[in-house]
C-alpha cells in the first residue's frame, strides 16, 4: 500500500467517480475552509484575508456568489435573500472545485474568481434546458452558453467571458469529467491593441484626450489649493492630491505609504567628461508598486519635492491621533471613554449625557450590540419613590470597545500587509477610523480602516447626481461656469507624457518609473502630441536623408501630421523617387532599372502627379497632343490593313487614355493643389526592366 499524498485527485475512466474524488479532494484542502463560516454547500464563501486585495478595499466584505443567473440586465445585483442555487447541481460543484484549484494554484482576487463564476452561470443556463449531466457535455453546450453570453454582453466582457469558457472547458477535460473530450474553442478575438488618439485632429480624439489629462486649468485650481489655509479633512485629502501630482503614484500605492517612505539618498557619478566623481544628494520615496512590481522606489525631482514633502507632512501630522490609538493598543490596552472615570456602574442616562451621545435611546442600542452588560438597577426617585434605572459599568464597556479595536487592528493589517512597506498598521500614513471623515455621522474609534477611494473622489470630483460637491465647488473654482473636476488617475497620466517628452529616458525607464509590468503598458499613459515631436525633429530628419530642395519643402508639407516612423519612411520614398518631366515615379531604381520610363503614363502604378504643377501639365498636354496625332495616323493604317497596325493603335490609344486622366486631376475638386496623386491606383508596375 503507497503512503504517498497526493497532490491532486487522482482521475479514471469512471467519470462519476472522477467528480466525487474531485469534489472529496477539494473540500479537504480548499483555502477558503480556514473560515469558521465556510460551507461547501452554501451560496457564498467569505474569502476575506484569503484573497488578494486591493489597499483601498481593506475595510470591505470580500464574498464570492455561487447563485443561478438572476436574468436581470448587466451589474444588477440580487440581495442575499433572493438568491437561489445553481440549477444543475453537478456544476456547482464543478465550479467550486475548480475556484478552489485556481485559488490553491496562485493567490487571485475576488474579482478575477467572480469572473469564473459569471461564466458558470451561461453554462448552468444551457444544462438546465437540457437536463444532461456532467458526463454528458459537449461542445455544443459550451457553444450555446457563449451565444448567450454574446448576446448579453459588450464585446469586451463578452471576450473574457469566452476565455472563462475555455478554461473551464479545458478544466473539465483535465480532470476527465466526460465521457467524450470537449474541443471548445472562443469565437470572440480580442480587439486590436489600443492605440493613442492624440495624433488624430477630430473632436472625438480631442475629447478622449481631454478626460485622461487634467487640464490647465484644473491645475491651476491644485495650485490654488495648496496655496490655501484648509483645515480638517479638506487639508487630509488635498494632501492626497499633492502627493499624487508629485509622484504619479495610483491611490493604493499613496494610502500603503509608510510614515517613513521619504528619505534622501547619497549618489556618485563619474562626469564623462572631467573624469572626476561627483556626489550629490536625491530624494526617494519607496513604496509597494501595485501591479506586480513589489517592493520599489523613485526619484523625486527637486522641483516637486516641496509638494511632496508638504503633502506628506500634513496627511502624518493630521492622522496621528489614529497611529498613536493604534501604537498603544499594540502595546497594551487603550481608553476609549477618558470621560467615564469611575469603578462603579452608573446610570446609563448619565454616561450618556457625559459623552455627548445624540440620545439614550441610541446610547443603549449602541450598547446591546455590542454585547455590553445593561443592569436595571432599584433606586430612589426624587420623591422617594423607587424606579428602575439602566446603569452600565464603565469597565465593561472600556474592555469591550479595546478589545473590539484590538480585533479590527488584526484584521485589518492581515489584509493590507502585503500592499505596504509598514511593517506595523500604525507606521502606516492612511489609516484612520470608521466614519472619521464623514459629514454626518459620528466616529467609531475602535474600528480601523484606510482611506477610501470614494472620499478622495467625492473630494475632487464630487457626485453632482447626489448632491455631494467637490471642493472645486464648494470654493466656486470654475471655469467658464463649469465646475472643474478631477479623477485620481490623471496625475499619473500627467507625469507619465511628461517624461515621454524627455529623449534621454528610454521606455524601460518609464515603466520602470512608474511600476509596471510591461514597457507596453507605457501607450496607454503616453499623451504626446506626435504631430509636434516630429516637427521639433523634422529639420534632423530632412537634412539625414540627402533629398534634394524641392522633395524637402514636399517633406515640410506632407509630415505636419504623422509620427516620426512614417516621416522617416517616406522620407525614404523621396530618396527613390525619378522625377520626370511629367511628375514622379516611386520606382526603387535599387532594386531593378527601369526599362520603360516612357510608359509611366500607359496605367503604371508607380506613377504620381503634383496637382498645378504647370510644367508637368505642360509636359503631359505635349504628350495629349502628340498621341491624338499618332491615333489618327494609326487608324489610317488599319483602314489601309497594314500588318499589326491594330496593335499600333491599341498602344497609341492607352498612352492618349492615360493623358486624359493625368490631366482630369487638375479639375478634380476634392484634390488640393500641391496634393500629390497617384493617378493609376488600379494600374500595374510597368517598370520591368527590358
Amino acid at each position: 500500500m503507497s503512503n504517498v499524498v497526493s497532490l491532486l485527485p487522482r482521475t479514471g475512466e469512471d467519470v462519476q467517480s472522477n467528480l466525487d474524488n474531485l469534489v472529496t479532494f477539494y473540500k479537504k484542502n480548499s483555502p477558503f475552509k480556514s473560515k469558521d463560516s465556510f460551507d461547501w454547500a452554501g451560496l457564498y464563501w467569505d474569502v476575506k484575508g484569503i484573497c488578494k486585495t486591493q489597499a483601498r478595499k481593506a475595510g470591505y466584505e470580500q464574498y464570492i456568489y455561487f447563485n443561478r443567473d438572476n436574468q436581470k440586465a448587466v451589474n444588477v445585483k440580487t440581495s442575499r435573500k433572493e438568491m437561489r442555487p445553481f440549477h444543475h447541481a453537478e456544476l456547482s460543484n464543478v465550479l467550486k472545485c475548480h475556484i478552489t484549484a485556481i485559488q490553491i494554484e496562485s493567490q487571485k482576487d475576488v474579482g478575477t474568481l467572480q469572473i469564473w463564476v459569471n461564466a458558470y452561470r451561461y453554462l448552468d443556463n444551457v444544462l438546465s434546458q437540457t437536463n444532461k449531466k456532467i458526463a454528458e457535455l459537449s461542445t455544443n453546450d459550451f457553444r450555446l452558453a457563449e451565444l448567450d453570453a454574446e448576446k448579453r454582453l459588450a464585446a469586451s466582457t463578452f471576450y473574457r467571458i469566452g476565455s472563462k469558457l475555455e478554461g473551464i472547458c479545458k478544466f473539465i477535460n483535465r480532470m476527465k469529467l466526460a465521457k467524450y473530450k470537449i474541443i471548445f474553442r472562443k469565437t470572440a478575438k480580442r480587439g486590436k491593441t489600443h492605440t493613442n488618439s492624440d495624433t488624430k485632429i477630430d473632436s472625438a480624439s480631442i475629447d478622449e484626450r481631454a478626460k485622461k489629462l487634467p487640464s490647465k486649468y484644473s491645475l491651476i485650481c491644485v495650485a490654488t489649493l495648496s496655496n490655501t489655509d484648509l483645515k480638517g479633512d479638506d487639508a487630509l485629502f488635498q494632501a492626497i492630491v499633492e502627493i499624487m501630482f508629485a509622484t504619479g503614484f495610483r491611490f493604493d500605492e499613496v494610502i500603503s505609504l509608510d510614515v517613513d517612505c521619504l528619505y534622501e539618498r547619497e549618489i556618485e557619478e563619474r562626469n564623462v567628461l572631467t573624469g572626476k566623481l561627483e556626489i550629490f544628494n536625491v530624494h526617494e520615496i519607496r513604496y509597494k508598486a501595485k501591479k506586480g512590481g513589489g517592493y520599489s522606489s523613485k526619484t523625486v525631482v527637486d522641483c516637486l519635492v516641496p509638494i511632496l514633502v508638504k503633502g506628506l507632512q500634513t496627511a502624518i501630522d493630521l492622522l496621528s491621533p489614529v497611529r498613536n490609538c493604534i501604537e498603544q493598543l499594540e502595546e497594551k490596552e487603550y481608553d476609549f471613554f477618558p470621560e467615564l472615570d469611575f469603578q462603579h456602574e452608573i446610570p446609563a442616562s448619565e454616561a450618556c449625557r457625559l459623552l455627548a451621545w445624540s440620545s439614550n435611546s441610541n446610547f443603549q442600542t449602541f450598547l446591546r450590540k455590542r454585547n455590553i452588560t445593561i443592569n436595571a438597577r432599584v433606586v430612589e426617585g426624587a420623591q422617594g419613590k423607587p424606579i428602575k434605572v439602566a446603569t452600565i459599568s464603565p469597565i465593561d464597556v472600556k474592555g469591550v470597545t479595546a478589545a473590539l479595536a484590538s480585533q479590527s487592528i488584526k484584521e485589518l493589517w492581515s489584509v493590507v500587509k502585503n500592499t505596504t512597506v509598514a511593517d506595523k498598521l500604525h507606521r502606516m500614513i492612511f489609516v484612520t477610523q470608521h466614519q472619521r471623515h464623514h459629514a454626518l455621522k459620528s466616529t467609531e474609534a475602535w474600528k480601523f480602516t484606510l482611506i477610501t477611494h470614494t472620499q478622495i473622489s467625492d473630494y475632487i470630483s464630487g457626485r453632482p447626481e447626489l448632491g455631494v460637491k467637490s471642493i472645486f465647488e464648494r470654493r466656486n473654482l470654475v471655469y467658464e461656469d463649469t465646475p472643474i473636476r478631477l479623477t485620481s488617475h490623471q496625475f499619473r497620466h500627467f507625469l507619465s507624457t511628461m517624461l515621454e517628452l524627455c529623449d534621454t529616458v528610454s521606455e524601460i525607464e518609464v515603466a520602470r518609473y512608474f511600476g509596471r509590468k510591461y514597457i507596453g503598458d507605457n501607450e496607454a499613459y503616453d499623451h504626446t502630441n506626435k504631430a509636434k515631436v516630429v516637427m521639433d525633429h523634422a529639420h534632423n530628419i530632412i537634412a539625414s536623408s540627402g533629398i534634394s530642395s524641392e522633395q524637402a519643402k514636399e517633406a515640410s508639407i506632407l509630415f505636419t501630421l504623422v509620427d516620426r516612423e512614417e516621416a522617416i519612411d517616406t522620407i525614404d520614398d523621396l530618396t527613390t523617387t525619378l522625377t520626370t518631366a511629367i511628375g514622379l515615379c516611386k520606382h526603387d531604381y535599387n532594386d531593378s532599372p527601369c526599362g520603360k520610363h516612357y510608359a509611366c503614363l500607359r496605367g503604371c502604378a508607380e506613377y504620381y502627379r503634383v496637382k498645378g504643377r504647370e510644367k508637368e501639365i505642360h509636359e503631359v498636354k505635349r504628350i495629349f497632343e502628340q498621341q491624338k496625332l499618332h491615333v489618327e495616323a494609326a487608324k489610317d493604317s488599319v483602314e489601309e490593313k497594314y500588318h499589326n497596325a491594330n496593335n499600333w493603335l491599341a498602344s497609341h490609344e492607352e498612352l492618349l487614355n492615360g493623358c486624359k486622366i493625368a490631366l482630369d486631376i487638375e479639375g478634380n475638386d476634392s484634390i488640393a493643389v500641391g496634393e500629390r496623386v497617384q493617378v493609376f491606383p488600379e494600374g500595374k508596375t510597368k517598370c520591368e526592366a527590358i
